[in-house]
This record gives C-alpha cells, sequence and structure tokens, in this order.
C-alpha cells in the first residue's frame, strides 16, 4: 500500500469518533418495534455489543450502515426527524456542552455549525444571515445518498429541539422546515414530530429561525465552561482536518479552483490518480460526477435565485458548453427548467 492509499483508507469517514451514545435514543425508539441491535450491525462489521455500550465509538461509515439498516427495518421515511427529537443535548458530547453553556440561542447555532463536523461528515451545515431570519442550510457532500434524507430530518429536528430546550419556549417557537424532498407522508405527519410549519420541493433544505429569537438569553450560560468545551471541540476539529474524507477534500478544491475540473485533473491536485480516487470514492458510496453534479447544482441554484444572470452564461459558468445540455441536468435535479425554476421563485416571493 503506497502513501496515498494508507492517507483515504485511513481517512476520517472510516475512522471511529462517533459515539454510540449517539445512537442510543434510535435504538431504544427501534426496540420498541421489535428491532434488535443484532440486526442494525449486519454488514457494519460492528458487534451488537459494541452499539449498546455508551463508551464506544464507530466510523462515518458504519454510522451510514447502522442508519441504513434502520430506515430498511422500520420502513418509516420519517425516522430522522424522531430520533432528533429524542436526542438529549448532552447526547452531543462537548460539543453539547458548549451549546448548553452559550449565552445566547444565536451563540448557541453558531457553534453548533461550526462544530458539526465533530458529529457528522455526511452533510455541509452553514449558517446564512437574512433580513428577518437566521436560516440554517444542509448541503449534501454527496457522499452516502441512500441516508441523506434522514441526516437533513435528523439536523433539522436537532436543532429545533436545541432552540426549543435553550429558549424555554416549545409551545411558541416560530420557524419554519424547508425541504428539497416532496412529503414521504403527510404534511401533517412531520408538523405533528417537529411542531412547526414545513414546506416540500424547496431549493434548499433549511432550517429558518425568526432574527429576533437569537438574542435569547440561554439560562445555563456559563463563560468558563464553554470555553472550555469549545477548546475539546477544537482539538477534535483539527484531528479531523488532518484525515478529512475525500469527498470534503474534491468539494474543497472545488470551491478554491472555481472550476468543475476533469477527474484527471482532481487527481494531480490531491496528488494521486484517478484510478485510487474512484475505487476510494466508490467504498464512500458515490462517484466523482456524483460530487461535480452536485456542485453545479448548488451554484445553479444560487445563481438562479441571487444574480439576474442569464440562463445561458450560468450554463457557461457550470462548465456546459450548450445550454440545452444544463437545461436537461437542472431538469434531472429538480424536476423543471431554470427558467421556471426562476419564475416560480420570484413569484413566490411576491406572495
Amino acid at each position: 500500500m503506497n502513501k496515498q492509499d494508507q492517507f483515504y483508507t485511513t481517512s476520517a469517514a472510516c475512522r471511529a469518533f462517533i459515539g454510540t451514545e449517539y445512537l442510543s435514543q434510535l435504538i431504544e425508539l427501534l426496540a420498541q418495534q421489535g428491532i434488535t441491535t443484532t440486526q442494525l450491525v449486519q454488514g457494519t462489521g460492528l458487534s451488537a455489543r459494541t452499539l449498546q455500550d455508551p463508551q464506544e465509538f464507530i466510523s462515518p461509515l458504519q454510522y451510514h450502515k447502522v442508519i441504513e439498516n434502520a430506515l430498511a427495518l422500520s420502513g418509516d421515511p420519517l425516522l430522522g426527524l424522531e430520533h432528533g427529537r429524542r436526542m438529549n443535548i448532552s447526547s452531543h458530547d462537548f460539543l453539547g456542552f458548549a451549546i448548553l453553556a452559550s449565552d445566547t440561542l444565536g451563540q448557541a447555532l453558531s457553534l453548533a455549525i461550526r462544530y458539526a463536523r465533530t458529529r457528522t461528515l455526511l452533510a455541509d451545515i452553514r449558517f446564512v444571515q437574512d433580513q428577518d431570519s437566521a436560516i440554517i442550510q444542509i448541503n449534501r457532500l454527496a457522499a452516502m445518498p441512500s441516508t441523506f434524507a434522514f441526516v437533513v430530518q435528523n439536523i433539522i429536528s436537532t436543532f429545533v429541539t436545541i432552540a426549543r430546550y435553550l429558549t424555554q419556549n416549545s409551545e411558541e417557537m416560530t420557524a419554519i422546515a424547508r425541504f428539497t424532498d416532496g412529503p414521504a407522508r403527510p404534511a401533517s405527519c412531520y408538523e405533528g414530530i417537529l411542531g412547526i410549519p414545513v414546506m416540500f420541493n424547496q431549493p434548499h433544505n433549511q432550517l429558518c429561525i425568526p432574527q429576533w429569537l437569537l438574542d435569547t438569553p440561554v439560562s445555563t450560560a456559563n463563560t468558563t465552561a464553554r470555553r472550555m468545551a469549545e477548546a475539546e471541540c477544537e482539538k477534535l476539529l483539527a484531528e479531523l482536518d488532518r484525515g478529512q474524507d475525500l469527498v470534503t477534500q474534491i468539494r474543497r478544491n472545488i470551491d478554491r479552483m472555481n472550476a468543475f475540473p476533469t477527474l484527471a485533473v482532481m487527481a494531480n491536485a490531491l496528488h494521486s490518480s484517478p484510478r485510487t480516487i474512484n475505487r476510494q470514492l466508490a467504498q464512500l458510496n458515490t462517484t466523482y460526477q456524483n460530487i461535480i453534479d452536485e456542485a453545479r447544482r448548488e451554484l445553479a441554484i444560487q445563481q438562479l435565485l441571487e444574480t439576474p444572470t442569464s440562463v445561458e452564461e450560468i450554463a457557461h459558468q457550470l462548465g456546459y458548453n450548450d445550454p440545452s445540455n444544463f437545461g436537461r441536468a437542472f431538469r434531472r435535479w429538480l424536476g423543471m427548467s431554470p427558467r421556471a425554476f426562476r419564475k416560480q421563485a420570484k413569484e413566490q416571493n411576491n406572495e
């Protein structure tokens, strides 16, 4: 095994850093349906005893497979929402301690987003400040597409649970959840779990919270405790950055290059080979083309929503020589043409 192969096989996606305590509420929820930990660990390389021990740790790849098993066994498309609702803040280890010790809800949410990678590598979470709303946006990193809906639900439900707990405002908290997918159950099922309105077939997966709510003080605020917890989160973040997974490396290179390079160019930038990258991405259940398509999709949506740039120019920016190819790709992503998408967005904003 050469050094490059060794680096990828010991990447963050394969290293055990997610505490099994993180899954304890999910295990209890599934046990009520008669689903055992022995069933959950099938194909993971884990033992049932490992998953039941709150002191053990598993890798993101193992976490992905456990969730895949849970979804198949339960047949519940809203399992991620239920899990997020049941999770205790303390389940998030040092990140949970930092959240509890924050001065305000806004500070707590900022810390949760900053250190989110210490809890998951399956999504990119961003804080977008709008005029009236604080928007928590969840983007797919292209890895683990079969469990991404669960991940999105879990993140949104977890943030709602955190906000309610910290503000002690379980009845009147105003927020809106937006999902890119269509409803897998009636909207009332989602709203019954989250306690807030939901919207489907949206451009982004988001939780929108009123700006004024961010200033709400946290009763458990403790500056000393928060700084100590942050220091531990920083240590873990630094460790993850030294062994970040291949998908994250590729996405960061795409952003840095401000282009959509061929696999050969990307392999050269990563001091690797196309063959090695293809093999490692297959282990992460994705392909280089999937990553490129996801990056193009995000930029296309951003340009259509936030700029007056013509569809033809956007196609050129995305690397399409023929705008019709961009149109076909966009229909595949969102089920409508770029122009129809822009028109619909404008109409919704004018309502």
